[in-house]
């Protein structure tokens, strides 16, 4: 007999706890842009490579990636791929001057949570966390229906 699922997603004031975010931005004025706009939202990280947010991933947890997919170490369009296939439970928000509509389907196809324009999506840092949060629910979401959909194709009760 399957029993009803219930989830609890606790608040960032229930627990006391700040959400880390790491931003992956190669130019370091846009960065510290970020930096500065997101920094009373979350606790904020930044690297310039996806070899260096590799290395800070195996040292500590990250709730969200703010990504710019024109890192010096990849190609442009297998950034979140490589990304998402290192840390697949991570929510990936792609920032990015890039506004070709087949380039943002393929973030998204390469399951980034959200894809936001340079100089567009990032003038507000409300809104930018805003984006995140919700990026980082949707992540959650995902994680947990994809956990279910696995659980039963293995035959397990739910």
């Amino acid at each position: 007999m399957a029993s009803s699922i219930k989830y609890f997603w606790p608040s960032i004031e229930s627990v006391g706890l700040m959400t880390k975010v790491l931003i992956v931005e190669d130019d370091v004025g846009y960065a510290w842009m970020m930096i500065k706009k997101l920094g009373s939202f979350f606790e904020v990280e930044s690297v310039a490579t996806l070899k260096e947010a590799v290395e800070v991933f195996g040292k500590r947890a990250f709730g969200a990636v703010l990504l710019d997919i024109g890192l010096p170490d990849t190609k442009i369009d297998n950034t979140v791929a490589l990304m998402k296939g290192c840390y697949p439970e991570c929510a990936i928000v792609v920032l990015s001057g890039h506004e070709d509509p087949e380039r943002i389907k393929r973030c998204i196809r390469d399951s980034a949570s959200s894809y936001l324009i340079k100089g567009r999506d990032d003038k507000d840092g409300q809104q930018l966390a805003t984006a995140i949060n919700s990026a980082i629910s949707n992540n959650a979401v995902y994680q947990k229906v994809e956990r279910v959909r696995k659980e039963i194709e293995n035959g397990s009760e739910i």
